[in-house]
């Protein structure tokens, strides 16, 4: 069976349901692909375990980048709210929801990460 395409927006789906939506997921956490965007909205799947995604280069990548223009990840989500304060000269928040043990805290030091970085 060929790989089917994955979006990285989910908004960008041709057809929208539970079981595109849940496979397009699917087949990005396969591909250690955890972040998914819906819109500003960011997915994330916790996979138990480090990725190498999070190091100096990663934080200088999403630097300054308007989300969507590459890869989703937590560090885009850092960087628009921090630009989003700084041009806007108002607060900015980040809400991080999810069940137990779904990585909440773990995605609050990365985005801490950032932006002290």
């Amino acid at each position: 069976q060929p790989q089917q395409k994955d979006y990285d927006d989910l908004c960008g789906l041709p057809d929208l349901n539970e079981k595109i939506l849940l496979e397009n997921l699917r087949n990005r956490f396969k591909q250690e692909k955890i972040y998914t965007y819906v819109g500003s909205i960011l997915i994330v799947i916790n996979p138990f375990k480090f990725l190498p995604i999070y190091n100096p280069k990663y934080v200088k990548m999403y630097d300054n980048h308007q989300l969507g223009k590459l890869e989703p990840h937590i560090y885009a989500v850092a960087d628009v709210a921090y630009h989003a304060m700084l041009q806007r000269k108002k607060n900015q928040c980040i809400v991080i929801s999810g069940e137990s043990g779904s990585g909440k805290t773990q995605s609050t030091n990365f985005l801490i990460h950032h932006l002290t970085a």
